[in-house]
């Protein structure tokens, strides 16, 4: 099995997020800049193994299309594991990702533990199979998955949410989902594979405004559907009130929540503001 590091970044003017986010395998980076460029190197990693670089430089913008970008020059047969900039891998993480993959071998897809600041819940103990409630509990940097299985069932991240977009994120929870339905085997396996560092802050969220809610909502239909997410969006609301009624009503919350579930918005266009 050959892993690869899938890196998405911005603003980069050099290669040293290589070696800051301690990649060990094969990894493909996508920064996110003003200008254009594929290069490609070597390194020796701390074992002294000789891994591949592929680095894309793009002026294109949207965390899922870097995601999307960086899979796209991933090649056949490999196993992914998808990257932040603020993360750094475990020296172990190659070995705990295949020895998963070789102990669940009917798994598409697997989610790991990655250590957090202000954990909300605790990971399962046991490894699992993951139904769609915990499809939606996964983030990003825990996703690892068959490169072959994704393209297969033409799996993608929704181009039209997550950070850059303006619309909120939730690509993650969208691609776990899409992948739930496409009948991909998940599972959760019960071994840290990285750190998030501890100031690592949101780039979409900013508070429970009316933003936030018309983008919640946007959201939750692309992940959910129209009838689902009319359900989903009322247990949410009641689910975290506290955190929210310090901010705005519940009534406004909700109000505003079913008017991003109605809202058309063009590709390209970011929501206002008001």
């Amino acid at each position: 099995m050959n892993l690869f590091v899938l890196i998405s970044c911005m603003h980069q003017t050099d290669f040293s997020i290589v070696q800051r986010t301690n990649v060990q395998t094969d990894c493909v980076v996508v920064n996110q800049c003003d200008h254009n460029m594929v290069e490609e190197f070597d390194f020796v990693n701390k074992f002294g193994q000789i891994k591949h670089c592929t680095f894309v430089s793009t002026t294109e913008r949207g965390l899922s299309r870097s995601r999307n970008m960086a899979i796209a020059f991933t090649p056949d047969d490999a196993i992914c594991k998808i990257c932040d900039d603020d993360e750094t891998l475990d020296d172990s993480y190659e070995s705990t990702i295949i020895n998963a993959y070789r102990d669940l071998e009917d798994a598409n897809i697997i989610a790991f533990e990655v250590k957090r600041k202000n954990l909300s819940r605790p990971y399962p103990t046991l490894a699992k199979k993951l139904n769609f409630l915990w499809c939606n509990r996964v983030s990003s940097v825990q996703i690892t998955f068959r490169i072959d299985d994704i393209r297969n069932k033409n799996i993608c991240f929704d181009e039209q949410i997550g950070s850059g977009t303006g619309n909120g994120g939730g690509e993650d929870n969208k691609f776990m989902v899409t992948c739930w339905r496409k009948k991909l085997k998940c599972y959760f396996y019960p071994q840290n594979i990285s750190t998030l560092a501890e100031d690592s802050e949101s780039q979409w969220f900013k508070g429970y405004d009316k933003r936030y809610f018309k983008n919640y909502g946007f959201t939750a239909r692309r992940i959910y559907g129209l009838l689902l997410s009319l359900m989903v969006i009322p247990y949410y609301i009641f689910s975290h009130y506290k955190s929210i009624s310090a901010s705005i009503s519940v009534l406004k919350a909700l109000f505003y929540s079913y008017w991003g579930i109605m809202e058309k918005r063009n590709r390209n266009r970011r929501p206002s503001t008001n």
